[in-house]
């Protein structure tokens, strides 16, 4: 078993719900997570997994030390060894709010055309982020557009992202666009819509205990590759934290102007100035 690698015995029931797919054969969910504290994730994604009816796999990378300086090279590393037909990334401050999570999303995404990759909030255009998942302290909605239906977007969040894992074997996560902890999934949404996949958001019951906002150098950083790796096939990116065009003059100006804003609103926001830089 690789380094880094923390398998827990997650066996909740005798005999776990096994979900058919279509064409028959019984399929398995792999929930892949890189986390950095231990008593967040327990007390958030383990304990919510310990109550779940359907088999999964769970995978846990260990970054408590910062063995690895890349989200993408992080969960690269979870999902190589990942046995699942779907393929569940998700932050370790994420929580299913019932036992039936798992079977409900397994079920939709199965039953959706083999093309799709689905998350748990995304953006489709310049309307706001499309959600029905709840964040921060006080729990709020973390969308703009409050979901109840599988809704097609340009790209998903990494909080809860899933593709099957065919395509992951193919794509995988691109750490060179992606050298830090953001966009991973954008990049990803992009280059599989490339070849023939779109991206969906789910309806999902779930809270997500950060409130995500985390506009730091590393974003801009990432942001700026991401842009220039596809400014071929896309002239606008959508992301949940932003409109982006990814003509390279218009970007910067963007992004000055993103951060000027924010910089204005920590002078009046003392207690946000350690969220953006």
């Amino acid at each position: 078993m690789p380094d880094n690698i923390i398998w827990y015995s997650l066996s909740v029931l005798p005999k776990p719900l096994m979900i058919r797919g279509l064409e028959g054969g019984f399929l398995v969910i792999s929930v892949i997570c890189v986390y950095n504290d231990e008593e967040i994730l327990k007390d958030y994604l383990i304990s919510s997994l310990h109550e779940q009816r359907c088999q999964y796999e769970p995978i846990l990378v260990d970054n408590t030390s910062n063995s690895f300086s890349s989200a993408a090279e992080a969960l690269n590393h979870g999902a190589s060894i990942a046995k699942g037909d779907y393929l569940m990334f998700v932050h370790q401050d994420v929580s299913f709010k019932d036992s039936g999570f798992l079977e409900r999303i397994l079920k939709s995404i199965s039953s959706m055309p083999k093309n799709t990759i689905a998350g748990a909030a995304g953006v489709q255009d310049a309307r706001g982020v499309l959600s029905s998942i709840t964040h921060g302290y006080p729990p709020v909605p973390a969308g703009d557009i409050v979901i109840n239906s599988a809704q097609s977007c340009q790209t998903l969040d990494e909080v809860l992202f899933i593709c099957p894992r065919t395509l992951f074997d193919e794509l995988r996560f691109d750490s060179s666009a992606c050298p830090g902890w953001h966009l991973y999934v954008v990049d990803f949404c992009l280059s599989a819509y490339s070849k023939g996949y779109r991206a969906f958001v789910l309806p999902m019951d779930i809270y997500h205990k950060s409130s995500g906002y985390s506009m730091n150098k590393g974003y801009y950083t990432a942001l700026e590759k991401v842009s220039s790796k596809h400014k071929g096939t896309f002239r606008t990116i959508y992301t949940t934290m932003g409109v982006w065009p990814t003509s390279k003059p218009e970007l910067k100006f963007c992004i000055l102007l993103t951060r000027a804003r924010s910089w204005i609103w920590r002078r009046f926001h003392p207690a946000a100035r350690k969220t953006f830089v």
